[in-house]
């Protein structure tokens, strides 16, 4: 074991292996010394393993350069690659006297598979996120944190996900290694790495007027600053996150002040961009200096409104605005940052009490909109947002027609699922764009939403990328928050049109873009969407990880989107037999609809459906899916409705429904709902051949647990018209989609138990022949004869009643020519 003290001392890192005996000295000394080593193994293979070798004395080094060329021992060595080593080290791969392995470190997706595997269970995306950013995928720092997080109860399985609750920082034993790599510092590095450590990144130019050149291209040298190009100008930052969590750690607080001062000092200088500026008004505020509050609003607003929100410096410079004084627009930039750092309850309490100051119409319109998100989004409280906003509609306003009075109006009537009526109340909005000023992104989102409730699916998604567009140019907070709301809307819409590769591609980079941003909301929405899509495509097992880790983002009742994230959790639980697992998710399902809207229901009703079926009761399940029905008509809800009709299909009841299936689906955009019609149809026309047609446009639009439904169902209804190779085909097919539905059971499915198939012999042998191999080049693969291949093959072209070769891709599930 190499190390930095032992670095000075020859033979330092190896002294403990050499037998006890007289000094070695001279010309031979090398030579003298590997016999030893030899020699102490006692006729065996010697192996040396050295770790952390660039830090090894020149003698050790030497030694093991002459161990290698002489081949006298197996060597294994480690060392760092971000500094330099001995001669004699660098020689060796040089030389090729040894293999090199470069390791990198871990990305975020070896990181969570890593960490996963090690807890034997999955890790929401959040958790992972985190250990990710403080690791940097480095292998000892990750297994100390996992290791710190399970010892002090700040890691657990909650629902079977581990989660990590609170925030994450290194625990002592960490501390230290990270400290030991540090090592010691001369005052001048110490000032440099603190002023990286609290400053985070800094312009290069500005830090070499506080460092002097030679002191920064030491620290970067040995690993703990980096420096890189930006356009013209050069930057610094640490070269690891945990270096300025170990050194915040060891500044007292008063030196700690007075590195925010020199940081104030330095950097603080006209032309800057906003971010510098927030930067500096955080850098003057924690080191005690004066600072305006009109300077500290601005720079709260700048924080806010930037590309990338910074949440936590706008609450912490906002707060001090409001200690100084700031009034009504400090508190209103303060309850904003709080709402996006995912404090929902403390933006309320700072709104709550902004009554009195909100003298004016924009003042009452701005306080209105802003607690009203909150109310809905954040604090999980849509019964008090629908009062507020009844409230505001009556309140006393100098112009009764302000689009933020007509787009609140519009809310209250989404919110009671009056759909038409809310597209009857916004359209004009949305005709002259130029009155809606700050609105405009607010409004069409609630206009691409009450699409999306009429089964208008392409208008609503028309409609979401205009909004989208307009909020990217707007920017901020408001239209950052906005993205997210319509982009749900739009993964709504997709997957209700059947696109649901493209609603599953937008709703993966959302998740993927909330998690790094530690944003819960939008981590719950984009992650519950794509499980939702996933479960619609079949992929049950991968979309209720996804489920589960949404539900598990935001706390129960604080969330309007939870009744139905958890009402597709049991759904999905119930697909894969789990009842247990199944029965909560619907009794919190349950729990969540108490206190939400009224448009979750039908979705909360479709769980107990599955949960029925699940216990044997198809029957009932299909009287629980017209219930759900019948909620979402109430509601205005045509998709809701079109699905838990088509689950009636799904369950035996498509005699039942037909006729309401069929006009429903004719109102609705996109090729899927044609489909669940056909599909309904028939199954009531006992159409084996349509079944199999259906089966075949769900499985083009990637619906593929659909698809083998109906397949199934087509081979039953072939095989009581007595044509034994077509339902072979059908069931085979069914089979073929069903493997990739990751363990679904459904009553569909359950037909195939009844079906004859192929033996497992001619499965392999078909999807050989149907590759487009030769039966001579089959038997040659399986040793077999050419002939006990061609008898083979036309067993399976009886059972599956096709002509020959040519129709076997479309059946066993390979490309003609693969």
């Amino acid at each position: 074991m190499a190390t930095r003290s032992a670095s000075k001392i020859a033979l330092g890192a190896m002294a403990q292996l050499l037998p006890d005996g007289q000094p070695v000295a001279g010309p031979q000394l090398l030579a003298e010394l590997a016999h030893r080593l030899v020699e102490g193994a006692g006729g065996r293979r010697l192996v040396i393993g050295i770790n952390d070798a660039h830090m090894l004395d020149p003698m050790s080094a030497s030694l093991v350069h002459h161990l290698a060329v002489t081949r006298s021992a197996f060597l294994v060595l480690t060392a760092r690659t971000d500094v330099s080593v001995p001669d004699p080290v660098f020689a060796l791969w040089k030389e090729d006297l040894l293999e090199r392995l470069d390791v990198h470190e871990f990305d975020g997706t070896e990181t969570a598979e890593l960490v996963a595997e090690a807890l034997g269970g999955q890790v929401d995306g959040a958790t992972v996120h985190q250990l990710w950013e403080l690791s940097r995928g480095n292998a000892t720092y990750l297994r100390e944190l996992v290791e710190s997080g399970l010892g002090s109860g700040a890691l657990t399985r909650v629902d079977g996900i581990w989660r990590w609750s609170g925030r994450m920082t290194p625990a002592r034993r960490l501390r230290d290694l990270v400290g030991a790599r540090i090592g010691a510092l001369l005052p001048k590095e110490q000032e440099a790495l603190e002023l990286l450590a609290f400053g985070g990144t800094l312009d290069g130019d500005l830090l070499l007027r506080r460092i002097d050149a030679d002191t920064l291209e030491i620290l970067e040298h040995r690993g703990l600053l980096i420096s890189y190009r930006r356009g013209e100008n050069v930057d610094v930052r640490l070269a690891h996150p945990l270096y300025a969590e170990v050194l915040r750690r060891r500044t007292s607080a008063l030196r700690e002040r007075a590195v925010f001062q020199r940081l104030a000092e330095s950097f603080d200088g006209p032309g800057g961009s906003a971010a510098d500026r927030v930067r500096a008004a955080s850098w003057r505020l924690a080191g005690g200096l004066p600072t305006d509050v009109e300077v500290l609003i601005d720079a709260a607003e700048q924080a806010m409104t930037a590309p990338e929100p910074d949440h936590s410096a706008a609450a912490r410079v906002a707060a001090a605005a409001v200690k100084r004084g700031g009034g009504f627009a400090a508190s209103i930039v303060l309850a904003q940052s709080l709402m996006g750092l995912g404090r929902p309850d403390e933006a309320e309490d700072v709104l709550a009490g902004l009554t009195a100051e909100a003298d004016t119409d924009d003042r009452r319109a701005l306080l209105a909109v802003t607690r009203l998100g909150n109310l809905y989004w954040g604090t999980g409280q849509p019964d008090l947002a629908a009062d507020l906003m009844r409230e505001a509609q009556a309140a006393l306003w100098t112009d009764p027609q302000r689009p933020e009075l007509m787009t609140m109006r519009a809310s209250l009537l989404m919110y009671d699922g009056q759909f038409t009526t809310a597209l009857t109340t916004i359209t004009p909005l949305i005709a002259d764009p130029g009155r809606l000023g700050a609105m405009t992104v607010s409004a069409y989102a609630i206009a691409a939403d009450a699409f999306c409730g009429t089964g208008s699916h392409d208008a609503a998604i028309a409609t979401a990328d205009e909004a989208l567009r307009a909020a990217y140019e707007i920017g901020g907070m408001a239209a950052d928050w906005a993205v997210v709301q319509l982009e749900s809307v739009k993964c709504g819409a997709l997957s209700s049109a059947g696109r649901f590769a493209e609603a599953a591609e937008l709703a993966a980079a959302g998740y993927r873009g909330a998690i790094a941003a530690d944003r819960p909301i939008a981590q719950a929405l984009y992650g519950g969407w794509h499980g939702i899509v996933l479960v619609q495509q079949g992929k049950i097992r991968s979309g209720l990880g996804l489920l589960r880790d949404a539900t598990g983002a935001m706390p129960a009742g604080s969330f309007p989107f939870l009744p139905v994230l958890f009402a597709q959790t049991a759904e999905a639980s119930a697909l894969l037999g789990d009842t247990t697992a199944a029965a909560n998710a619907l009794t919190q399902a349950e729990q969540a609809l108490a206190s939400g809207s009224e448009a979750c229901a039908p979705w909360v009703t479709l769980a107990g459906a599955w949960l029925a079926v699940l216990g044997g009761r198809t029957a009932d399940g299909a009287d629980l899916a017209a219930v759900a029905a019948d909620r979402a008509r109430r509601n205005g809800q045509v998709q809701p409705e079109l699905v838990a009709l088509h689950t009636c299909v799904r369950l035996g009841a498509a005699d039942r429904v037909l006729d309401r299936i069929t006009t429903v689906a004719a109102g609705v955009d996109g090729p899927l709902a044609s489909v669940l019609a056909e599909h309904a149809r028939a199954l009531v026309d006992a159409d084996a051949a349509g079944l199999d047609a259906v089966a075949e446009r769900f499985a083009a639009l990637g619906a593929i647990l659909m698809a083998a439904e109906a397949a199934a169902q087509a081979a039953r209804h072939y095989a009581q018209l007595g044509r034994s190779g077509a339902a072979t085909m059908s069931a085979t097919r069914a089979r073929r989609w069903s493997e990739d539905c990751e363990g679904a059971r459904t009553p569909a499915l359950a037909l195939l138990e009844a079906a004859s198939e192929l033996t497992p012999r001619e499965r392999e042998i078909a999807a050989l022949a149907g590759s487009g191999m030769t039966s001579r080049a089959i038997a040659e693969r399986l040793v077999v004869s050419v002939r006990t291949v061609d008898n083979v093959l036309h067993s399976v072209y009886q059972k599956l009643g096709v002509a020959g070769r040519r129709d076997l891709p479309s059946v066993v599930g390979v490309a003609a020519g693969s």
